[in-house]
């Protein structure tokens, strides 16, 4: 009883100091972001990162099927 006691008061304690409040909101950029009219999206990037993954998967495929 004593340990869950002292679990609880440390738990609580955690609370208190870690107390944050997050929000969603649709727009992201909104007022805050000056950058927020600014694409960093990079078409290559995302092709590479696709094809790396597909490559994987591929590779991943063939060792499953050649298990004895």
């Amino acid at each position: 009883m004593y340990k869950i006691g002292i679990l609880l008061l440390l738990v609580a304690c955690l609370c208190i100091f870690t107390d944050a409040q997050l929000t969603f909101t649709s727009s992201w950029g909104g007022k805050r972001s000056p950058m927020a009219a600014i694409s960093c999206r990079n078409d290559e990037a995302i092709a590479a990162i696709y094809k790396s993954i597909q490559n994987e998967a591929e590779r991943f495929i063939i060792c499953q099927t050649q298990k004895p």
